[in-house]
């Protein structure tokens, strides 16, 4: 699979910047340590994530370092010292929002805490931030130059069963929506969770490509095929979006058996298209669309006929409303 292949490319770069940074420090007669653990947290999915945090992470470890030798000049290599250089480390870095560079700061804080020699506080101080900046630097060059990642292949792959999984969470949810015959909990199914963990992973990939072009040349094709993932990626967020509404009926909608006929058809020939590699509509699923359509104005007519308090939407309006809706992101998906 293509994403034990990107999981195959962070490892591999890892690697690589572990042992560049290590070689550089011991050549320059420095303790790798700390250019190391820099390293390895530097590697990000993006060349712009490794190069956009490093000049977070830097200064966060110029602030851990600080606090290292303030402590250690006050108390020694103590515990309290360990105790104050961590919390201090943290509180500055949360107050200059230095998010993304917590972890490294205080990890440059409590490992130098033991190895600060008497008398050199200020020679330690700047040995151990330099070899943190050769960590950062080597990392993101390294995230930058080799293997950089293509995230298109591994997007694609996802959204065919994304898709189809989203035709078998309709019908799932649609079966009990109108066979249902009393109140129930109104909450989701763990399938349509999974269909949502899943397009949000698919969008934080697309995140990733559209960062990563940022600083690598494209070829046209390449960016044709991205946008379309990227504009069937948006329909899929949209068919989501109307599941999700539909997994809040909880009330009976007193289907008649024609009723129910006519949406389980709509319902399977939506599921059909969206297996479908091409995404093709035939033209008995557009007499049903005009079908539910028609339910649809007629339910809005029944109710507005009685003189008797009700909400505009019911279940039964509902359904044929999400229904239509999605009718509406499969045309803009055969149109992708």
């Amino acid at each position: 699979m293509r994403g034990k292949g990107l999981v195959g490319r962070r490892i591999i770069k890892t690697g690589i910047s572990v042992f560049i940074t290590a070689l550089i420090c011991i050549l320059l007669k420095l303790p790798p340590e700390f250019a190391v653990i820099a390293a390895i947290v530097t590697i990000e999915p993006t060349a712009s994530d490794s190069i956009r945090k490093g000049l977070v992470r830097f200064p966060a470890s110029a602030i851990g370092a600080g606090f290292a030798v303030l402590f250690v000049f006050l108390f020694g290599p103590s515990a309290t010292s360990f105790t104050l250089a961590a919390i201090f480390t943290i509180l500055l870095c949360q107050k200059l929002k230095l998010y993304d560079g917590i972890l490294v700061a205080t990890l440059t804080a409590v490992a130098m805490v033991p190895d600060i020699q008497d008398h050199h506080h200020v020679l330690t101080f700047l040995s151990r931030l330099g070899t943190t900046f050769i960590g950062i630097t080597v990392s993101s060059l390294v995230n930058f130059f080799i293997l950089p990642p293509k995230f298109s292949p591994i997007i694609k792959e996802k959204l065919v069963p994304n898709l189809q999984l989203a035709g078998k969470v309709l019908v799932d949810t649609i079966e009990t929506i109108i066979n249902m015959k009393q109140t129930k909990a109104d909450a989701p199914s763990e399938d349509y969770l999974k269909l949502r963990q899943s397009t949000e992973k698919i969008s934080e990939l697309v995140s990733f490509q559209e960062k990563e072009w940022k600083y690598h040349r494209i070829k046209l094709s390449e960016y044709r095929n991205f946008n379309k993932l990227r504009k069937t990626n948006l329909i899929s967020q949209k068919i989501v979006l109307h599941l999700g509404n539909l997994q809040y009926v909880k009330e009976p909608g007193s289907f008649t058996t024609a009723e129910k006929e006519l949406v389980m058809e709509a319902v399977f020939s939506i599921k059909a298209i969206l297996a479908s590699p091409t995404f093709d509509i035939d033209n008995r699923h557009y007499e049903l669309a005009n079908e539910l359509d028609q339910l649809l104005k007629e339910e809005a007519n029944l109710k507005q006929a009685s003189n008797q308090y009700f909400h505009h939407f019911t279940p039964k309006r509902i359904v044929y409303f999400q229904l239509l809706s999605i009718h509406d992101c499969l045309e803009e998906l055969q149109s992708t």
